[in-house]
């Protein structure tokens, strides 16, 4: 584990190696776009090129919740249950209602999923111009009273294809990306004939999923106290999951980091994670 050094190429006011303290999510070309609380603006920032650009996010004292920036640099922000549209100087171009919280999002070139927090599985993806193009599950309504309000992470797979978790399961639900139909669930195993386990505990805010492009991997950060006791060996604190597709095997990996970091991505063979007391981590993954 190592801090993130980055070449100053230019003199930068902000700069995620040392100041991001928010979520995230890498985008294609490998930018990640982090909320500073201080200046409230929206940086999207390249290891090797800094600062590519920045959204105000305007006047609210609610900080956003998950955001994604579109083809055109505008700002798509979730608080609570609105998502609204920003442009560079951080007007706003549209809001629009939606039918829960936000707990997670990812997108390609065509538009976003977000995934709500539901008491039941429900997604949504939208083009950027606020469409609906499909959805996926059961929409929650007003009357569904005070159940548990899961978090359900979400991230594209090489192929396009929304990879979803939920609940205990380390299993990951695939859905079509041009059309949000179920094409079915991943099945890992642990072992020879041994199926992948169930997270231990009440599982309700899952970690984040990131994805290691080109590999067939996905990452998964789990409390190391929610994996079964058997297997948790020497692991403390944040854990990854690593979901290998490819050979539909589990394994668990140490990150050495405590539970209050944030997984963003995977740079080469380096996981990345926010510091929450500023900055970025690097674990090495294999």
């Amino acid at each position: 584990m190592i801090g993130l050094s980055v070449p100053a190429l230019r003199a930068q006011s902000w700069d995620a190696a040392t100041q991001a303290r928010s979520w995230a999510k890498q985008d294609k070309d490998d930018s990640f776009t982090f909320f500073d609380p201080a200046s409230r603006m929206l940086y999207t920032w390249l290891r090797d090129g800094g600062v590519l650009g920045s959204v105000p996010t305007g006047k609210s004292d609610e900080p956003p919740e998950r955001w994604v920036m579109d083809p055109r640099n505008n700002a798509w922000i979730a608080r609570g249950t609105t998502i609204t549209q920003i442009d560079k100087t951080g007007r706003v171009i549209l809001n629009l209602r939606l039918p829960a919280e936000v707990g997670d999002v990812c997108w390609d070139a065509k538009g976003f999923v977000l995934s709500f927090k539901a008491p039941e599985p429900y997604l949504e993806k939208r083009d950027f111009k606020g469409g609906l193009m499909w959805s996926f599950g059961a929409k929650p309504s007003k009357g569904d009273g005070p159940a548990p309000q899961n978090r359900r992470p979400v991230v594209l797979d090489d192929s396009g294809n929304v990879l979803m978790a939920d609940g205990n399961a380390l299993n990951l639900a695939i859905l079509e990306g041009a059309t949000g139909r179920k094409l079915g669930e991943t099945n890992l195993l642990l072992g020879p004939g041994q199926a992948a386990p169930a997270l231990e505990g009440y599982v309700v805010e899952r970690g984040p999923l990131a994805i290691w492009p080109g590999k067939g991997v996905v990452f998964a950060a789990v409390r190391a106290s929610q994996i079964p006791t058997s297997l948790r060996a020497q692991l403390q604190g944040l854990a990854l999951a690593r979901l290998d597709f490819a050979q539909s095997r589990l394994e668990f990996l140490p990150t050495g980091l405590d539970e209050s970091h944030i997984l963003v991505g995977l740079l080469d063979s380096d996981a990345v994670f926010v510091n929450p007391r500023g900055g970025l981590m690097l674990v090495k993954v294999k």
